[in-house]
Formats: structure tokens, sequence, C-alpha cells
């Protein structure tokens, strides 16, 4: 297989390079490819930095816990929920009192909304741009080794029957 990943399929193969979900020759040449290409050296940069700003939703240390900010840790810690529509009714009404009350929550929130409509955009133009699934071709190349196609059979196929006609002629003009 080409080491060389075009930033078309790196931008396939994002999601599972941050999570850390790439077999470690995959990581690579994706590696490989973010050495030589700032573009998608700084996608990857700022999506690892927003998912990260969202996805911290441990627990905190009673020391963390007092120096969160005035939003406080509950109000983060469902703020995706709230906006993906994935709370109860009171846990709803909550939310809603507490963006209503607070000028930081509601730029809090409005922050979310821009992120998932930013994320959704994305996902919309990657998925209409990019009928062609790179990261199931990428993964199946590796882990045969071999880049062998259908075309391959056909062409076995075309041989194989010109090779027989080529018999049976023979054998036809031999006799008759």
């Amino acid at each position: 297989m080409n080491k060389e990943l075009t930033c078309n399929q790196v931008s396939a193969l994002i999601s599972f390079y941050i999570k850390g979900k790439l077999n470690p020759k995959l990581k690579e040449y994706v590696d490989l490819h973010l050495a030589k290409c700032p573009m998608c050296r700084k996608k990857i940069n700022d999506l690892t930095n927003i998912l990260g700003k969202y996805q911290n939703t441990s627990k905190p240390t009673p020391q963390e816990q007092e120096n969160t900010d005035s939003l406080g840790y509950e109000f983060k810690n469902r703020l995706s929920a709230y906006v993906d529509n994935e709370l109860n009714s009171r846990e709803n009404i909550m939310m809603k009192k507490m963006t209503i009350s607070n000028p930081t929550a509601r730029k809090e929130l409005e922050s979310m909304y821009r992120f998932q409509k930013v994320i959704g955009n994305a996902y919309n133009k990657t998925k209409n741009d990019f009928k062609y699934d790179y990261s199931k071709e990428i993964l199946h190349k590796l882990q045969d080794g071999k880049e062998y196609t259908t075309n391959y059979f056909y062409k076995i196929m075309i041989l194989f029957t010109a090779l027989l006609i080529t018999i049976i002629g023979g054998f036809l003009y031999l006799y008759f």
C-alpha cells in the first residue's frame, strides 16, 4: 500500500485517530501525512481542543469543585445532554431556568449550539462530498497486506478463457 495518505483519507480517519482506535500501521501513515500537511494538522488540533472541552465528565475532586466557576459542575455536566434533548422534564426545566438567569450559562449554551451546528455541517458536507468510505478500504488493505481486487479475478478469467479457446481451436484445426 502507498504510505502517502490524501487529505480526504485522513479526514475519514480523524475520529479514529483522535480516539486512538487506529492500528499502529495506519496511525503511522496518518502521522506521516500530518507531518507534511498543516491543514490536516490544524483540523485535528482544533477538533481535539473542542472535544477535550466537552468530554471531561469525570467527577471533580472536592478541591476542584470549590474552584469551579459560577456555572457549577452540574450545569456543565448536563449541557450536552440538554442540547441533544436527552434530559427528563425536571432536569430540562432546571437547565432552562439556569440559562435564563445566568448570562454566562447562556453564552456556554450558545457556544454548544454553535459547536453542534459546525459538527453537523461538517458531517453533512463530508457525507455528501465523499461517498466513498476511505477508512474501510485502508483498514482492509492493511489487514490483508495485499491489494487484490475483483479486477484480478476478471483478468485471470479472460486469460483462462483465451487459453481454453486456443486449445479448443487447436484441437479443431488438427482434427478437421
